[in-house]
């Protein structure tokens, strides 16, 4: 059995040498490794300072964050129906108090985040690997683009993937530490964890589960015992947090019926193929996220071979299979520990709790990324220990994070993928050309940004905010009929800069193609309204800027063409 000051080591699992530097070759895994986390810390400062246009969850946050006080973020519903844990709230509200309003005192918190999950997984990873799957656990982190994202989005998900490493890096401190001491330490952390972070529960609750099994299966039961002192402290503060914040806005049936058509909730028991595939599509999507090995993730081949081909992944997934195998097999607590978390996860998803979709799961990549690297270092092991091709199985691997993220740099037009949005762009481009007697209409859909960036950078304009009138409405000629207010109230003016979000067509609280007749391409896109408001004038200059649509109709000009 291996001791080091961090607690005891299951001698099962391989592990870095405390030194470093007792060889040449430890010397080149550790500059390996720290060239890996300055090349992610390069990644998130680049995106920091390109400094891009929140997108509209950024802004539904954002807009509570600059308006409230610390204690209304703790009592009333936020704004837009958000919702983030009260410790994110703080703590951003503390970068825009001491920074301001603007995108990047808002991302500051999460891009903290972000490069403190390089510095806590490092030690997680040495503990449970050898050199070869620390480096490609740490470029893995360090480079996959959702982890990169996210680690510059003013969103709470940056937050949670930090959450669960900090657990980790608790569990190597304090497991085995059975003093009275260390277990109120391990359950004063884990305590304070949680009102950062709502995934957090998943990892304690796993983790909890796992070293009580552990324990009973070896009937060690004074250890297990002793355990239920950190684990019961975990519980009582979920419970008090749950009650406090959580529960308030736990439940929103529209957004079940989301994420139920985004076939974000595990079907349990599956009744059909269809309910099949989702298992085989789940497992194939964590591969992009959250840890971004899926090569050619935004490609759409012709062929349906190929299509399944990269959903699927088999490379990255074949090491994460081995990766378990070999957990299971040499230390089951470990399995455990790593595992469970994303069982829960499944479960709470299956109940409709908790939706296994997309940045909900970013949570889980320190601990799938430990598995696919265990995987990989096993894989690479069959080769000869003195052949440098064998490096070129983690060199695949890593190629795909890699080469993303570098892609983004050089286009950061396609930084985020749909999430790429250009609301400051647009109003800023109207708030330095508009000129007296102009009006700015905003579709409903651009209200939101709006009104956010009108606190943010103190626009010189007063824009008419398009009603929506979508439920009130019984088609498309009947829609366009109800803004005749808002067309009345346009006319007074010379000229009119109308502005849309071409994506957009949900509202919070919007069930998904309801109504109907509004997805209609011209419809939702707004480019009815845009040609209804259009034949009342001249269309003098327009303008799109990724997501927004930007035009000026001059009135004045289709008045003198009819004068003549």
């Amino acid at each position: 059995m291996q001791v080091a000051s961090t607690g005891a080591v299951s001698s099962k699992l391989p592990r870095w040498p405390a030194s470093l530097h007792g060889s040449e070759t430890n010397h080149t895994w550790l500059a390996v490794v720290w060239a890996l986390i300055l090349t992610g810390i390069s990644l998130r400062l680049y995106h920091f300072f390109d400094n891009r246009s929140f997108w509209i969850d950024e802004v539904y946050l954002s807009s509570s964050l600059i308006r409230m006080s610390f204690l209304e973020l703790m009592t009333p519903p936020l704004d837009y129906e958000q919702k983030a844990p009260i410790g994110f709230l703080w703590l951003s509200k503390l970068a825009v108090l001491a920074f301001g309003k603007g995108e990047m005192a808002l991302r500051l918190v999460p891009l903290v985040c972000g490069t403190a999950l390089l510095f806590v997984f490092l030690p997680v990873a040495r503990h449970f690997l050898r050199p070869l799957g620390v480096v490609v656990a740490v470029g893995i982190v360090a480079l996959a683009p959702p982890l990169v994202y996210h680690a510059v989005e003013a969103k709470q998900y940056a937050t949670e993937v930090l959450a669960t490493a900090v657990i980790l890096w608790l569990y190597i401190r304090y497991d085995k530490q059975l003093s009275s001491r260390s277990l109120v330490l391990w359950g004063v952390w884990g305590s304070l964890i949680l009102w950062f972070s709502y995934s957090s529960i998943f990892v304690l609750a796993g983790m909890a589960f796992g070293i009580c099994l552990s324990y009973a299966a070896k009937r060690e039961w004074s250890p297990l015992i002793r355990s239920l002192i950190p684990f019961s402290m975990w519980m009582l503060s979920f419970v008090v947090n749950y009650y406090l914040f959580t529960y308030k806005h736990a439940h929103s049936e529209w957004l079940v019926y989301f994420f139920q058509h985004m076939k974000g909730f595990m079907p349990l028991p599956p009744e059909s193929v269809t309910d099949l595939k989702w298992f085989a599509r789940a497992i194939g999507f964590l591969q992009h996220y959250p840890l971004g090995l899926m090569w050619f993730s935004d490609a759409k081949p012709d062929s349906r071979l190929l299509d399944i081909l990269i959903k699927l992944s088999p490379l990255s997934n074949l090491l994460m299979g081995t990766g378990l195998y070999l957990l299971f097999k040499r230390d089951r607590k470990v399995f455990m520990v790593l595992v469970f978390p994303l069982l829960l996860a499944l479960l709470a998803s299956s109940v409709k709790m908790y939706p296994f979709y997309d940045r909900l799961i970013l949570f889980l990549a320190p601990l799938l990324t430990l598995v696919v690297a265990l995987g990989c270092e096993k894989a690479t092991g069959f080769f000869p220990s003195g052949a440098a091709w064998r490096f070129v199985l983690p060199g695949v691997l890593l190629a795909a994070p890699l080469s993303s993220s570098i892609h983004q740099v050089i286009h950061t037009d396609e930084f985020g993928g749909f999430k790429k949005a250009a609301y400051r762009e647009a109003l800023l481009y109207i708030n330095d050309n508009i000129q007296e007697g102009d009006a700015v209409y905003v579709y409903w859909n651009f209200m939101y940004a709006y009104r956010f960036y009108k606190q943010v950078y103190d626009l010189q304009f007063d824009a008419i905010e398009g009603r929506d009138v979508r439920a009130a409405s019984k088609n498309a000629n009947d829609y366009v009929r109800k803004l005749a207010p808002d067309f009345d109230s346009i006319t007074q003016n010379q000229r009119v800069w109308v502005v849309r979000d071409n994506r957009k067509s949900l509202a919070i609280g919007d069930f998904i193609r309801q109504p109907e007749w509004y997805y209609a391409d011209s419809v939702k896109s707004g480019t009815l309204v845009h040609r209804r408001i259009s034949a009342m004038g001249a269309e003098v200059d327009s303008l799109r800027l990724n997501n927004v649509s930007i035009s000026l109709i001059d009135f004045t000009s289709k008045v003198t063409a009819d004068a003549r």
